[in-house]
C-alpha cells in the first residue's frame, strides 16, 4: 500500500503553492492572458519542483541516514528506487508540459531542470548552491515570460532578480538552520535587498496601496524572525518555512510596486499564501 504521507513529506509539498505564485506573478507582469497555457506552466513547474525535492533524498541519503533519520529514505517508509523513478518521470513530464505551454519555453524549462540537478550535487559540498537554488526561481519568472507575447521583458527580468536575492537570504540561512544561534550575515543581507529593491522599482510616483503590501511583508519577516527567537535564542530553522510562505508575499509587493493588483490576482497569491502557511503545519517545509 503506498504511503501518500511520505511521497508528500518527500516532495515537501507545503511549499508548492509558492512556486504557483511565483509563475502567477510573472504571467501578470507579461501580460499573459490564456489560462490554458499559465495551467500548462503551473503543472510542469509543480512537476519539475516535486522531481526535484525527490532527487535531492535520493541524493543525501547517507546525510539524511546521519543527521535526518526520520526523512522517508532511510526511515524506511519509501523505496529508494521507487523515488529514483518518480524523479525521472516527473522531469520528463514537467519538460513536456513547458513545451505544450509554449515551444520556446522547453529551452528555459531544460536550465531550470539543469540547475536542480547541479543544485543536489553541489549544495552539500559548497556554498555556491546557494545561489543555484535561487537561480531556479529566477529561471521560474524566464520561462513563463518566454511562454508571454511581450518575451522576456526587462520588467519580467527585474522582478526574477527581486525573487532571486530574497530566495537567496533564505537559502543563506538555511545553511545554518541546525545552528540555535549563528545567523548567517549574507543571509540576513540578501533579505533586505529585495525590499530596498521593490522600493526603487515601486516609484515615485507610489501606487497608494502598495505601502499596505510592503508593511505586510515585513511584518510578516519581523513576525518571523521574532517568534523563531521566543525562547531567548534564535532557532534558524524556525525561519525557514515561514521566510518560504513569504515568497507569495513578495510576489505581491513586486505587482504592486508595478501598479498590476487587481483585486483576483490579489485573492489568488494570497490564497497561495495561506495555503503554505497551513500546509507547513502538517507537512515540514524542509
Amino acid at each position: 500500500m503506498i504511503d501518500f504521507r511520505s511521497w508528500l513529506v518527500l516532495g515537501r509539498v507545503s511549499n508548492l503553492s509558492t512556486v504557483w505564485s511565483n509563475a502567477l506573478c510573472a504571467w501578470v507582469l507579461g501580460g499573459g492572458r490564456d489560462l490554458q497555457t499559465l495551467s500548462f506552466l503551473m503543472l510542469g513547474f509543480s512537476l519539475l519542483y516535486l522531481a526535484g525535492m525527490y532527487l535531492n533524498d535520493f541524493y543525501d541519503l547517507d546525510f539524511d541516514k546521519k543527521y535526518r533519520p526520520e526523512r522517508p529514505i532511510p526511515a524506511g517508509k519509501v523505496k529508494r528506487s521507487h523515488v529514483l523513478v518518480a524523479t525521472i518521470t516527473m522531469f520528463i513530464l514537467g519538460s513536456l508540459c513547458m513545451y505544450l505551454s509554449h515551444p520556446d519555453t522547453l529551452l528555459y524549462g531544460l536550465m531550470l531542470v539543469g540547475l536542480i540537478v547541479l543544485y543536489t550535487i553541489i549544495h552539500k559540498r559548497t556554498a555556491a548552491g546557494v545561489p543555484v537554488m535561487a537561480a531556479c526561481r529566477l529561471a521560474i519568472y524566464l520561462a513563463v515570460g518566454a511562454a508571454c507575447t511581450t518575451g522576456i521583458t526587462p520588467t519580467i527580468w527585474g522582478a526574477g532578480l527581486i525573487m532571486f536575492f530574497y530566495v537567496l537570504g533564505i537559502t543563506a540561512l538555511a545553511r545554518n538552520e541546525s545552528n540555535s544561534v549563528k545567523v548567517s550575515a549574507a543571509g540576513s543581507a540578501f533579505l533586505v535587498c529585495p525590499l530596498i529593491a521593490v522600493i526603487y522599482v515601486a516609484g515615485p510616483p507610489y501606487n497608494p496601496t502598495f505601502p499596505l503590501y510592503l508593511l505586510l511583508l515585513a511584518l510578516w519577516m519581523a513576525l518571523t524572525f521574532s517568534k523563531a527567537r521566543a525562547t531567548g535564542q534564535l532557532i534558524v530553522g524556525k525561519t525557514i518555512g515561514p521566510l518560504l510562505a513569504g515568497i507569495c508575499l513578495m510576489d505581491l509587493a513586486i505587482l504592486s510596486s508595478m501598479h498590476l493588483v487587481a483585486v483576483p490576482i490579489l485573492g489568488t497569491i494570497l490564497g497561495f499564501f495561506v495555503i503554505a502557511i497551513i500546509a507547513q503545519k502538517r507537512i515540514p517545509a524542509t
